[in-house]
């Protein structure tokens, strides 16, 4: 397994209390510091309150957390745990000039986490990575825990899980009444809109997310009891990641609050789409706005979108707009655009809650019900470039080592994508499923069934290369293994591929019936 993170994390660098600062330009300004919760009265270097920590969360045989792996943390060494949090927030809009102001003040809130760590304290390397779980079912769900949870247990990392929604919270309390019945992302007095955004409802308000995120980062960066950490707690990096619409949340919390709350040590942005207005009722961001491109950050920020995502569904630009790499101290970001791989995929199907907790809710699993022939539905493995990110990224917080930049996909005059004799999409992040080639992967399907048109743009398929092109570029067996084998060591190197996913990747390419 690899062995990234096997040294004590220094201790975070205190930041300067400021009384306000200015969010993207002059004019209105955000302030930094947030009402007091009653009961909280100590804050991160940064200004933020630390909120009220309520757990771990008991756990019977008929009340315990929505969402739970679907196998043994236990095989693992690792351990399942549930907190409430509990604080207050601010709602924030965006005025007509583009800056921040506060439209509500100490709004009170309670959400949960998840946290999923090492059961020996002594395992613990001191890095936290926190999700912005998914909300597009309207239930939770961990998107990136479920690409990158083998390279967060190997490197023996803590896991965080937040709630960040109104629709996440109703499904909590279908799923169990009683357990999360106090749970709320209530609209305070006045909070009204005739079409609420932010999953939000008449009643809820989803824009207290944006101080709830800097909340539990506070409560796992402070020294004090309300640590969920507990007894295995030592300094820390923590990371915060999103993806899909939560990326699209990620991407509005880094370009407003992160500049005043410093509360995370770096960012794992996935194929963000839909970047979402700052409060339920607030200005909505027109997609091509320059609002949408993530501001310059001395916390490094790693970006990875898949093939569909690189272009918008099609629509001529990243959903979150594409800029230039940067390695200045001021501004640390990758952007890797991996051609093959589609914005959902069937490796995620796994980690849904199982049918029965589904049922509860009214839920099930998506399905693949696209109408393509030939082709299977998409198994391009977009884990392996989110752990190499996830590495990467770790690296670049803890050491200041920048991860390698890679080409942006080809576009050609028309703006269509450039594609090799393969099929394949051109240029960006490399992968041996597109350097050493068995197949066409489509980042998008198509359905005759208007209901299912949406998910199937989101979701790639797979058509195997003809026998005939396989015996051309494999004569044997060995020369089709040794391709895949000369490319992964090449990637490993270069630092976009982690040497256990490389050798799964040679493993599989050994057990093939390639050529056959």
């Amino acid at each position: 397994m690899l062995n990234r993170r096997r040294w004590l994390a220094p201790a975070r660098v205190a930041v300067s209390v400021v009384a306000a600062a200015t969010i993207l330009g002059g004019g209105t300004a955000l302030a930094a510091g947030h009402g007091t919760v009653q009961g909280i009265s100590h804050r991160t270097p940064g200004g933020v309150p630390v909120p009220e920590i309520i757990g771990p969360v008991p756990e019977t045989a008929s009340s315990y957390p929505f969402g739970r792996p679907p196998f043994s943390l236990a095989a693992y060494g690792y351990e399942e745990q549930e907190f409430f949090v509990k604080g207050a927030a601010n709602v924030y809009d965006y005025d007509s000039s583009g800056n921040v102001v506060i439209r509500y003040r100490d709004v009170p809130y309670e959400t949960r986490i998840v946290v999923y760590r090492p059961v020996d304290p002594a395992r613990f390397s001191g890095t936290v990575l926190t999700e912005i779980l998914n909300m597009t079912n309207n239930y939770d769900f961990p998107v990136i825990w479920a690409a990158t949870h083998n390279e967060i247990m190997a490197d023996s990392d803590v896991y965080v899980g937040v709630t960040s929604s109104p629709n996440a919270i109703a499904a909590l309390q279908k799923f169990d009444p009683v357990r999360y019945r106090d749970l709320s992302m209530a609209a305070p007095a006045g909070d009204a809109c005739a079409s609420p955004g932010l999953n939000s409802t008449a009643a809820t308000e989803g824009g207290l997310v944006w101080d709830m995120l800097s909340q539990v980062g506070a409560a796992f960066a402070s020294h004090g009891r309300d640590n969920p950490l507990g007894g295995i707690h030592r300094p820390v990096r923590d990371y915060l990641s999103g993806y899909s619409q939560s990326g699209g949340y990620l991407l509005r919390y880094l370009n407003v609050i992160n500049p005043v709350a410093h509360v995370y040590d770096g960012f794992l942005l996935g194929s963000g789409v839909g970047a979402p207005e700052l409060g339920k009722c607030g200005r909505v961001i027109p997609q091509d706005s320059p609002l949408n491109v993530v501001r310059p950050t001395p916390q490094p920020v790693l970006t990875v979108n898949s093939q569909t995502d690189f272009r918008g569904f099609g629509a001529g630009t990243d959903a979150v707009l594409p800029r230039p790499d940067s390695d200045t101290p001021a501004d640390k970001y990758r952007l890797w655009q991996v051609p093959g791989s589609s914005h959902n995929w069937n490796y995620l199907n796994w980690f849904h809650p199982s049918p029965a907790d589904l049922a509860k809710i009214g839920g099930a699993i998506p399905a693949y019900n696209c109408d393509i022939t030939p082709g299977l539905s998409g198994n391009f493995p977009q884990q392996y470039p989110l752990d190499s990110a996830l590495a990467d990224l770790d690296t670049w917080a803890r050491q200041g080592v920048a991860p390698p930049s890679a080409s942006r996909i080809e576009i050609d005059a028309q703006g269509n994508t450039v594609l090799d004799h393969y099929g394949n999409a051109v240029g960006g992040m490399r992968t041996p499923f597109v350097d050493v080639p068995v197949a066409t992967y489509y980042p998008s399907s198509t359905s005759d069934n208007p209901a299912a048109a949406f998910g199937c743009r989101l979701y790639g398929h797979v058509v195997p290369l003809p026998a005939a092109t396989l015996s051309q570029l494999y004569p044997n067996h060995i020369t089709y293994v040794t391709d895949v084998y000369n490319d992964t060591e090449k990637l490993v190197t270069e630092r976009f591929l982690t040497r256990t996913d490389a050798t799964v990747i040679e493993d599989a390419a050994n057990l093939a019936s390639i050529p056959g």
